[in-house]
C-alpha cells in the first residue's frame, strides 16, 4: 500500500492508539509512549520510517477533522509531544481548541529545523536526530 492511500486513512474518528511505559521505566505516568494500534493503514504508516510522510502529516494539522489524528501520528514517529497526546486522549477536542490550532505552525518549524538530521531508527520505530 502507498503513503499517499495510507494519508488517507488520517481521520480523527478513525486512529486508534496506546500509551504505554517505556520499556525499563519505573513511573507508571511519567514519559509515557504514544503507539498507534488501528487501523492497519496508520499502524504501518507510523512504522514506515519515510520523512517525507511526517511533512504530509504536519500538513494535515491545519485540517480540525484530521488533525488530532495526524499529531498522535507524528508523536508516535518522533516521541515529541507525548505527553501532551496523553493528556488530551480522552478528549481530543479540547486538545484542537487548546493547542491544536497553532500545532501546524510549531511543528513545521520543527520540521524545516531539523529535517536534514532527522534518520529512522528501526528497532524503535521512531525518527531520532543525528548530530
Amino acid at each position: 500500500m502507498e503513503p499517499k492511500s495510507m494519508l488517507e486513512a488520517v481521520r480523527n474518528d478513525h486512529i486508534e492508539f496506546v500509551t504505554l511505559r517505556p520499556p525499563g521505566s519505573e513511573f507508571v505516568t511519567l514519559e509515557r509512549r504514544v503507539v498507534v494500534t488501528g487501523p492497519s493503514e496508520l499502524v504501518h504508516l507510523s512504522g514506515m520510517g519515510d520523512l517525507h510522510v511526517l511533512g504530509e502529516l504536519i500538513k494535515l494539522l491545519k485540517e480540525p477533522d484530521r488533525a488530532w489524528a495526524a499529531v498522535v501520528l507524528l508523536a508516535a514517529m518522533t516521541r515529541r509531544e507525548e505527553k501532551m497526546v496523553d493528556s488530551f486522549a480522552t478528549i481530543p477536542d479540547e486538545w484542537w481548541n487548546s493547542v491544536g490550532k497553532t500545532a501546524y505552525e510549531h511543528w513545521n518549524k520543527w520540521l524545516k529545523e531539523k529535517k536534514e538530521k532527522l534518520v529512522w531508527d528501526s528497532e524503535n520505530k521512531v525518527f531520532v536526530e543525528m548530530e
